[in-house]
């Protein structure tokens, strides 16, 4: 008789329900409990009033939340647990909410996958209508900024720009990086370029923020048009090479080199796959997420962002690893 190997078993279960988790999570978000129990409401019947549901079904809703530890429990008391204290209460400064809705919003083209893998074709995009519905493009850009949020000090402390005057944030959404570099920056001024739909919620944040006297928006398409030459002293390009093939990669870059100043510097801030391209985990599963809601989009590794910069005229590149399952990719234009 064979022996079973029971965490082998294990890991295969939990593997296959881990859905379960996210779905647990996006109802908690969606219901907006963690800023509930922030503002007073602790037990099963405070909540379930409040968000209008089955009391019973509630308490199993709160009971998960602990096991996750997301939450804590006393008695019949229920508490934000530190994390969710600090990301999951509305308000706050690192709110992630908007985030995880966001990864909620694309969970059904995941289920979309084998069909996707038959085709190499993002089914997801098949049926969408060519205007871009305006609310959802609020959801994904409040998104990008809630995530970019808690990676802007790492990002600033690790990029030098104590020199450069001009920064632009290429496809840069929100704007949140380079409000955040125009902050820790204060001779820096910044220009954030996007898609028309897309600048004009970027000048809210910049609003938000009151920095309009430093960072505005130019509105254009990063494969259609030019950013200008001799223009910049540092280019930043944040999770937007992941979208692309490496042909309209070394097209953006190329005009990134021909906008930037000579000892201007290019910064690729990415999700970067070793040289076998399984790991790290993340931009694994990112280049599954890439191929199911993009048309050409993928990870990619270090040695393929190395040789799109040198091809393109970039030197002494080198890379920063992030904390947070990212890295920078680092080149200069040298004449």
């Amino acid at each position: 008789m064979n022996n079973v190997n029971h965490s082998s078993v294990d890991y295969l279960v939990q593997l296959s329900c881990g859905y379960w988790k996210s779905c647990i999570l996006f109802a908690a978000v969606e219901f907006d409990i963690f800023t509930l129990i922030n503002n007073g409401k602790h037990t099963r019947k405070d909540i379930s009033q409040s968000i209008r549901s089955d009391e019973r079904a509630t308490e199993m809703l709160l009971n998960a939340l602990v096991s996750l530890e997301l939450l804590t429990k006393q008695a019949d008391r229920y508490d934000n647990s530190q994390i969710s204290e600090l990301y999951l209460v509305k308000g706050k400064p690192y709110y992630q909410g908007d985030f995880i809705h966001h990864l909620h919003n694309i969970m059904e083209n995941w289920t979309m996958i084998r069909e996707t893998i038959e085709t190499g074709k993002a089914v997801s995009l098949k049926d969408l209508p060519e205007e871009v519905d305006p609310h959802d493009l609020r959801d994904f850009i409040t998104a990008m900024h809630a995530i970019a949020s808690v990676k802007t000090e790492i990002l600033c402390s690790k990029i030098c720009l104590q020199e450069a005057k001009t920064l632009l944030d290429l496809a840069g959404g929100p704007g949140t990086y380079a409000i955040a570099c125009a902050k820790a920056n204060p001779q820096l001024r910044a220009v954030v370029f996007d898609l028309e739909h897309v600048v004009k919620l970027t000048r809210e944040f910049i609003q938000a923020a009151g920095v309009e006297d430093r960072v505005i928006t130019q509105a254009g398409n990063c494969l259609e048009d030019s950013f200008g030459e001799n223009a910049y002293d540092a280019i930043l390009a944040s999770n937007l090479l992941h979208i692309y093939n490496p042909e309209n990669n070394r097209k953006i870059l190329k005009k990134c080199h021909d906008a930037l100043r000579s000892g201007g510097q290019v910064i690729i801030h990415e999700f970067v796959l070793d040289e076998t391209r399984t790991h790290p985990q993340f931009a694994a599963l990112f280049s599954l997420n890439m191929l199911i809601g993009t048309q050409e989009g993928a990870s990619y590794s270090e040695s393929e962002y190395r040789a799109w910069l040198e091809n393109t005229g970039f030197k002494d590149i080198k890379r920063i690893d992030l904390v947070s399952n990212s890295s920078l990719i680092i080149g200069k234009k040298i004449l």
